[in-house]
């Protein structure tokens, strides 16, 4: 019924840096092109990766194609599925109009216009520019354009320079805003009565026995006239057996007037296959078909995966799934600057890279991946915490308010059908003005449009209950937020890595550390000459923080490969303390931990675990047995009382399972710095209850006053005597709460 011709190829492309090619009355561009000097270009590609590295301001492009013969009750539709970021399209020299945002599906209606039957001439512009004020900007676009683990312009702050700030103006300044026609542009015929968008809503009913499953069908009727129609819903398995249910349809009459309508139509389905994420259960998607018939005969069909789930979270930001409560451990990820890179072989391996390390969540920073990630997600069982693309800070006016509020509307409505999302949080790290208006604003915009997912209004603030709706100073504002920052930097940005346990949030959105990658991967990107030894400007391009570097570990060894071998085991004792000791306050206000980030956008020295070239880091397998859905942990200090050294141990068991077990049992001993066992100690795990955290062990011994430093090393084994966990664990002196550095103390996220 959809007949599809791609534009895919070569085109033609002009690059026009100050945006002069249009200003002329005559607009010989468009109405002229040929007196142009054009290049070539593929399209779909970011003109970044297709030869244009250096460019930004205005792209135009230039294609010539030839139109089908034109078909009776056929419309045709200039399909475009994304194009980065503003685009203004002539078609035969007539202006279809203009469109903005980097992340969705847009089409014109080309009928009137297109020369059947021979060669037409399609002419796109195409905007995108480096804002001038970072912390004003004018484009949503969130992570992919200014964020620092992209390329940005240290500022040398004595401080912390490459962190922005909203009390300061060295912020980094984005040095690359990708642009051009980066998804598949295609000339498409449909009848003059078809369907449009289909936004399925699934709501759960009498203790999850029963869905109501609301069909909303968007009706194009380009007739001009009336029509009757028929439709016919169908719900069918997607990727589980249908053998023993029942078929779920409905037919149902609509009468429809010129134009667009949307018609709604409720199936119910008893006894439903619920959608779950992959460590509770199976993530079983449906299919909803949708039929349209005039005067009996199917003129158009339309279909959508979906998951029937519920979703929600409370106060504390503890999750349900269904009803189930689950914990989660997730990770921050971009995929990579240039998404026109990503194919769906790579988003199947970042993807099983994620569940080898038992993540259940990601959180899609500040913008939206291609299509194959969500149905990945989807089909996998791993939940999104989708962010809007907004990071940092905006323009505040009630112009740019309001073409944010129409981006954020497309963009939920785009994802809106996919079962893996289960939060939408407004901003990344927004700045005080944003937070009184901008923010307010993508809020209520969201609500109006889903109510079945939780939204959240600021990636790095939570508090028991609801945000502030505004702070009517900057002094309340710089009061409230280091206090509720629910971003963990202990250990990088302010505190120390032994500081983990003094910490109890109710849910980490990040927490992590930089490292390098290895040497091979290194030599893929700077220059021997610039890579050893160091070239200070060559690596804080490509985001090494030095001053923190400085602060955390110290002066530079001599090599190359020590220095990789030092960040890299730093960032490993970084992730082993702090999720150990957040998985032990499991349901203990902690509901929650999301590691940042987990690979590299582009070729970079930043916190990522997995670099670009997808070569894990250390840090990568120190979280996969952070992570492990069963884990014994030890926990511990050593305090220097007035006569003796006095040891605290702890053994715990850490149980993410949804069953119980029986008659394990754990053995454990504490040793001295050169290896000798001070004490032995073997406890029996006769019950560990499912989806828990518990303490199975405690003692306490005095010792001679000697060495600060002690270590434990233990097993877990299971009642056939087979040891399925190990772990180890270095006793520090213990903290003075007194003189811990907290956010507050470095005004953190101000």
């Amino acid at each position: 019924m959809h007949q599809e011709w791609s534009l895919q190829g070569v085109w033609q492309c002009l690059p026009d840096k100050e945006n002069i090619l249009e200003n002329g009355i005559e607009n010989k561009i468009v109405y002229a092109p040929e007196t142009h000097p054009w290049q070539e270009i593929i399209v779909p590609s970011h003109w970044q990766k297709a030869g244009f590295e250096q460019h930004q301001g205005a792209m135009w492009y230039r294609k010539k194609f030839l139109a089908p013969n034109k078909q009776e009750n056929v419309g045709y539709h200039l399909h475009f599925g994304g194009v980065d970021y503003f685009s203004e399209v002539w078609l035969n020299g007539v202006y279809l109009g203009a469109h903005e945002g980097d992340f969705d599906p847009f089409t014109f209606s080309v009928t009137g216009f297109l020369r059947f039957g021979t060669e037409n001439e399609l002419i796109v512009k195409v905007m995108s520019v480096v804002d001038k004020k970072p912390e004003r900007k004018e484009i949503a676009k969130g992570g992919l354009y200014h964020w620092d683990c992209l390329p940005v312009r240290q500022e040398g702050l004595s401080d912390c320079p490459e962190v922005p700030s909203a009390a300061s103006a060295h912020y980094p300044n984005p040095l690359v805003n990708p642009g051009g026609i980066w998804k598949d542009v295609a000339l498409i015929a449909k009848p003059i009565v078809h369907i449009g968008r289909l936004r399925i809503t699934p709501h759960l009913r009498d203790e999850y026995t029963k869905a109501n499953v609301y069909v909303d069908i968007e009706i194009h009727n380009e007739t001009g006239q009336e029509q009757d129609i028929e439709l016919r819903v169908e719900l069918t398995p997607y990727n589980f057996p249908k053998e023993g249910r029942e078929d779920i349809s409905q037919v149902s009459s609509a009468f429809l007037r010129p134009g667009i309508l949307n018609h709604t139509t409720r199936l119910t389905v008893q006894n439903p296959a619920l959608w779950w994420s992959w460590d509770l259960g199976n993530p079983h998607l449906y299919t909803a078909i949708v039929e349209m018939k005039i005067d009996g005969t199917v003129i158009d069909s339309s279909s959508e995966v979906f998951g029937i789930r519920e979703i929600t979270r409370d106060k504390k930001w503890q999750f349900r799934l269904n009803g189930e409560r689950i914990f989660i451990k997730g990770n921050n990820y971009l995929s990579d600057q240039f998404l026109s890179l990503m194919t769906a072989s790579q988003y199947e391996q970042d993807i099983q890279m994620m569940l080898d390390a038992y993540m259940n969540m990601t959180r899609l920073f500040a913008h939206a991946e291609k299509p194959d990630f969500y149905r990945l997600c989807d089909e996998k069982g791993i939940m999104i915490f989708q962010d809007l693309p907004f990071q940092w800070g905006y323009r505040s006016d009630g112009e740019f308010i309001t073409r944010a509020a129409n981006v954020a509307r497309r963009y939920v409505e785009m994802l809106y059908n996919h079962p893996s999302i289960v939060l939408w949080c407004c901003h990344s790290e927004s700045r005080l003005h944003d937070y009184n208006k901008l923010d307010n604003v993508l809020m209520e915009t969201v609500k109006s449009i889903d109510v079945t997912r939780p939204i959240h209004k600021n990636s790095v603030l939570i508090d028991q209950g609801e945000l502030p709706a505004f702070f009517a100073t900057w002094e309340e504002f710089a009061k409230y937020v280091p206090n509720h920052l629910s971003v963990n930097w202990v250990g990088w940005y302010w505190g120390k890595i032994t500081d983990a346990e003094f910490y109890n949030p109710m849910f980490i959105t990040e927490y992590g550390t930089q490292s390098l990658p290895d040497e091979e991967s290194l030599k893929k990107f700077i220059v021997e000459e610039k890579l050893w030894p160091l070239d200070m400007e060559t690596w804080r391009m490509r985001g090494f923080q030095n001053n923190i570097y400085a602060k955390m570990m110290g002066e530079y060894p001599t090599t190359l490969g020590e220095l990789v071998e030092r960040t890299q085991e730093y960032q490993v004792q970084f992730y082993k303390e702090h999720t150990e000791a957040l998985r032990r306050k499991k349901y203990n206000n902690v509901n929650g931990i999301m590691q940042f980030h987990f690979v590299n956008t582009w070729p970079a020295i930043d916190w990522a675990i997995v670099d670009y070239y997808r070569r894990p880091k250390k840090a990568y397998y120190a979280v996969v047995h952070a992570f492990a859905p069963l884990q014994l942990s030890f926990a511990g200090h050593v305090e220097r009382l007035k006569d003796v050294l006095r040891i605290t141990m702890e053994a715990w068991i850490v149980n993410d399972y949804r069953h119980e077990l029986e008659g394990h049992e754990i053995s454990y001993r504490l040793l001295a710095l050169d290896n000798t066992v001070i004490e032995e100690r073997a406890v029996l795990a006769p019950l560990i209850a499912p989806d828990s955290s518990r303490c199975f062990d405690q003692a306490i011994l005095d010792l001679p006053l000697t060495e600060d430093v002690y270590r434990i090393e233990g097993e877990l084994r299971d009642k056939g005597g087979n040891i399925i966990a190990r772990n180890t664990k270095i006793l520090f002196p213990r903290i003075n709460v007194a003189e811990v550095e907290t956010a507050a103390h470095v005004n953190a996220g101000l």
